[in-house]
């Protein structure tokens, strides 16, 4: 977390703009004493009193009455690292926490009526398609309508590279990691819910710490790609409709070749033929993945 001279040199930095949002994320917030994040909210409101704020923490760092404080005090959205929401896969992580402490966050959450985002990897030991699908499905059914997806990428000098080393641990290819997080999207398409980061970012000087594991620089738009592809070819879709700003989906990887008429439109909305996403998601789901 940032100290309160850096916090005070950032939002001075920014005291002529507007911006739409500020975060404190990438850590735990709520883990640290209660004082101390009084003293950076307060900062906060003090520079920007009507800007939202967003939080990143853990499910099982979150009590009431931490999060009465943040709810009196403008957070609006909460972004919880869930990974899974099955316990022999959590466990296997060491993630610290259950499928219990999951499910009491994400309840303690919505009593609050906060915004949640739930960050979900896929790969991670004893995982599988079904268990990234089931874990989405229920999330899904507890409302949660943001979603961050990660691929497990293997670092030097951590357990899981150890594992690898010892043939322990085999990481997804980059195709299966594609496969798996697009039909993910295709399910939250059907919620109309949302995902606010695909992939896993790593900044240029530390690249050299990857040892394997699916990274790419442009997994969201590969897995976005995707997407779009199983849902023409599995509908045998002849036409597709969408905005400019989702181009990149139709006109890109494998999405070049297809041999269907593209028009871009002024609507908001993508159509498959006269499928709307939201439809077109839900009939060319494989539900049978779930079971």
């Amino acid at each position: 977390m940032p100290t309160k001279k850096e916090l005070i040199n950032t939002l001075s930095f920014f005291l002529n703009k507007s911006p739409e949002e500020i975060a404190f994320y990438g850590g735990t917030f709520t883990a640290i004493p209660l004082e101390k994040q009084k003293e950076l909210i307060a900062l906060v409101r003090k520079f920007y009193p009507d800007t939202p704020i967003r939080i990143s923490t853990r499910p099982d760092e979150l009590d009431y009455e931490n999060l009465k404080f943040l709810k009196q005090n403008n957070v609006k959205t909460v972004e919880i690292g869930i990974q899974s929401m099955f316990d022999d896969v959590l466990s296997t992580a060491n993630r610290g926490h259950s499928r219990k402490d999951n499910l009491n966050a994400v309840n303690l959450l919505k009593e609050f009526g906060f915004e949640i985002s739930a960050h979900l990897m896929i790969g991670l030991l004893n995982d599988n398609i079904t268990k990234d699908l089931l874990s989405m499905q229920e999330l899904l059914n507890l409302g949660v309508k943001l979603f961050r997806i990660h691929p497990t990428i293997i670092f030097k000098n951590t357990e899981l590279e150890k594992l690898y080393l010892e043939g322990k641990y085999n990481p997804l290819s980059l195709d299966e990691a594609v496969n798996i997080a697009s039909e993910m999207l295709l399910l939250i398409y059907q919620y109309k819910a949302k995902v606010i980061r695909l992939g896993y970012f790593v900044p240029e000087n530390q690249k050299n710490q990857i040892v394997a594991g699916p990274y790419h620089p442009s997994f969201g738009d590969m897995t976005k790609s995707k997407a779009m592809n199983k849902i023409i070819t599995r509908l045998n879709i002849k036409k597709v409709k969408y905005p400019k700003k989702f181009e990149s989906w139709f006109n890109s990887y494998d999405n070049k070749q297809l041999e269907i008429e593209k028009y871009l439109s002024e609507s908001n909305e993508i159509f498959f033929d006269n499928l709307s996403l939201k439809e077109a998601s839900k009939r060319s789901f494989r539900r049978e993945l779930l079971d």
